[in-house]
This record gives C-alpha cells, structure tokens and sequence, in this order.
C-alpha cells in the first residue's frame, strides 16, 4: 500500500490565525477566516492560504472534469463523506482544510486538513 504523507495543516492555520491576532502583518501568516455560516451542505475543500473552494469544470478539449478554484462555497464540490474530501485535497497537493456543514446557512465545521 502506498504511504501518503499526511501535513497537519491546521496547526499552520491556527499558527497563522494567532499571528495575525498578535498584530503580524507578514504575507506567510496570511490566514483566511472559514465561513461561519454555510452556503454549501456536506463537506467541502478549502484552500486557506488562498481563501478559495475547490471545484470543477469540464475540459472540453479534452472531454475531461477537471479541478479548478471556486470563491463561492456553494460552487465547491460537495462530498458526501469525510474520505472522498481527504483524497480530493491530498490530489491538490496545497495547504487545505475540510470544511462541513450538516445543512445550509447552518454552522461551519473546521474537520480535518489534508496535504
């Protein structure tokens, strides 16, 4: 089986979060806020460094669905389980956290991070 090596992303988001509480303005401690009402259900990739959602698009010069960064979490892909989210953001292959909503305009979840 192969290894995947996991990152603790949240750990640099809460790293991020506290630096520019104590007044740091430097461009590696920027850190996007994570929604905190839900225009998505289920559970979603978030690009914090980036402060986008991932999403999809269809390629058609290669009749292909490919991945692209969305703004809107209600554009993001929905996934309906924690896992399908987790091989998602591994493929991205960026600094990411799973989002979860149990509803619309309901509470937002910080999961898991993924890299």
């Amino acid at each position: 089986m192969e290894q995947r090596k996991r990152h603790d992303g949240f750990e640099r988001w809460a790293a991020g979060a506290t630096a520019r509480q104590a007044g740091r303005d430097d461009a590696r401690w920027r850190v996007f806020r994570a929604p905190e009402q839900a225009d998505f259900h289920g559970f979603v990739v978030w690009c914090y460094t980036q402060g986008v959602f991932l999403g999809q698009e269809f390629d058609r010069r290669t009749d292909t669905i490919t991945h692209c960064y969305v703004r809107n979490g209600a554009w993001a892909v929905q996934f309906d389980s924690f896992g399908e989210a987790c091989e998602r953001a591994f493929d991205i292959h960026a600094p990411t956290l799973i989002l979860y909503a149990p509803e619309r305009n309901g509470s937002v979840f910080i999961t898991s991070t993924e890299q």
